[in-house]
């Protein structure tokens, strides 16, 4: 490191004297004064004064102009009234007359709903293609169900670790042979399935027989949870009446005490207020004892409990069972009728993945004690929160973690992302009479490439997420589309 020659003038010293040496309003005899102070020359001051000056010049001098703002200038071209169409097709519902009118007001061009039709249709032709060659190199987590427009099924298959769109496709039936073909069709692009999930689709259920999947199929928990959800509703729908009645009956009996009645149409009610108070109470204890329960059932079925300790297969199927039994000793049909049909009838089900999880770790687990255990299960469920990746904790065996975060990984139980994916479908599917050939394609194409902008998957695509090689941007893939297309008039 360099040094001054005179050390006893800093750099801050040496910028005030320079300062004050430039000074224009400096008295006569200034410089002596600095030069006794200090114990430097006067030679030194002024060379200090011509340094200084030299160096504020060369901060404060004009700098040369930055780059020009660049043009707004949109040239609409072939190329840009295709990208156009693509754009508008994909990013924002809309019918063929509704992107004819967008690009004669936003880019003022004109286009037949003929052009506009055939461009869509080749694009659709190409992305259809381009959907068929992705190549998913991780075990898929199947999300299988079916969304309708009118009475036409739309098939559609999701991959629950990356929300990557595998099928997407409007058919004539939903049965075990269109369900099959589309597995088997599935299987010769590549696609390893670990597990799939469904709503228990009877020909979803045939499909995957007749394709003859070597992958277990999972009782699907979302709907298990939707039907729970409406029967709460309606439990505490039933509650908020009696509640009513009760307040009602209440008024009516002091109105009837009083003296001098009331003016105006007196109030009625059908009950007593001894017996509305029996049935107020009585709906509250039946919404009350249902919320318990089924919170008993959904904590039940997660992959480890308040602990963070890997569930118990055995110990979750007594509390499902005892949970049933209880259920079916309310008196509503509803709430008997979810815990015959949906928890007993789909008892092994529920069991199975819990089951498969305490198969799969338990050659990991057998020297763990409690403690490591719940703190590697505690790390996993808080990664995205933390950003931490399995390597990074400490004072945990390393193989144990990666098993640990590898099996909770492949935990799969819900086709919640292909309900997701529907919501957002349907606009897109309302917004034309039937279901062009061209639009699917280009949705499917769409939904893999653009990227998350919120949640856990903030950043990435669904093919990014998928582990595909070479994964393309949604710019790049349009470019590509656009590229191809023209090259192809081109040559026609």
């Amino acid at each position: 490191m360099a040094h001054y020659r005179l050390s006893h003038i800093d750099l801050s010293t040496r910028i005030a004297l320079g300062l004050r040496m430039l000074d224009v309003t400096r008295r006569w005899g200034v410089v002596s004064q600095l030069a006794r102070e200090y114990e430097v020359s006067r030679k030194f001051l002024y060379e200090l004064a011509a340094q200084t000056e030299q160096a504020l010049a060369g901060a404060l001098a004009p700098k040369q102009a930055g780059r020009k703002p660049q043009s707004t200038t949109v040239v609409v071209d072939r190329a840009f009234l295709h990208r156009a169409m693509l754009v508008l097709a994909t990013v924002l519902p809309g019918s063929m007359r509704g992107i004819q009118l967008a690009l004669e007001l936003l880019f003022g061009r004109h286009c037949a709903l003929g052009l506009v039709s055939e461009t869509l249709q080749a694009y659709g032709e190409m992305a259809q293609q381009y959907n068929a060659q992705l190549i998913v190199p991780l075990p898929v987590l199947g999300e299988v169900d079916e969304i309708f427009q009118g009475r036409q099924p739309c098939l559609t298959v999701v991959d629950g670790r990356s929300f990557l769109v595998l099928h997407l496709s409007a058919e004539q039936r939903r049965d075990a042979t269109t369900w099959g073909l589309t597995f088997l069709e599935l299987e010769e692009r590549g696609v390893r399935f670990h597990d799939i999930a469904s709503d228990g689709a009877l020909g979803i259920q045939a499909g995957i027989r007749d394709a003859e999947l070597a992958v277990p199929l999972r009782s699907d928990l979302f709907h298990l949870l939707r039907k729970a959800h409406q029967i709460t509703r309606h439990l505490e729908a039933q509650a908020y009446h009696a509640i009513e009645t009760s307040e009602l009956a209440q008024s009516i009996e002091k109105q009837a005490q009083e003296r001098k009645p009331r003016r105006g149409r007196p109030k009625s009610c059908k009950v007593s207020y001894a017996e509305a108070q029996r049935l107020e109470s009585q709906a509250i204890e039946r919404y009350d004892t249902w919320c318990w329960l089924f919170d008993e059932l959904r904590q039940a079925l997660r992959p480890f409990n308040a602990r963070g300790k890997l569930a118990s297969s055995s110990e979750v199927r007594q509390t499902l069972e005892t949970v049933a039994v209880l259920l079916q000793s309310m008196d509503v049909i509803k709430v008997r009728s979810f815990a015959r049909l949906k928890v007993l009838g789909h008892l092994e089900e529920l069991i199975a993945p819990l089951a498969w999880l305490e198969e799969a770790l338990a050659p990991y687990r057998a020297n763990l004690d409690a403690e490591t255990e719940a703190f590697i299960v505690w790390a996993w469920q808080h990664r995205y929160t933390l950003n931490i990746d399995v390597d990074e904790l400490t004072d945990v065996p390393a193989d144990v973690a990666r098993a640990f975060w590898s099996a909770l990984e492949l935990f799969h139980r819900a086709s919640s992302l292909a309900e997701s994916l529907h919501s957002w479908l349907r606009p897109h599917l309302r917004a034309h009479r039937g279901i062009p050939g061209w639009l699917l394609p280009l949705l499917q194409l769409f939904w893999n490439h653009h990227t998350f902008h919120r949640g856990k998957r903030k950043g990435h695509s669904p093919v990014e997420l998928a582990g595909v090689e070479q994964a393309h941007s949604l710019t790049e893939v349009l470019d590509l589309l656009v590229k191809r297309q023209l090259v192809a008039q081109a040559v026609c």
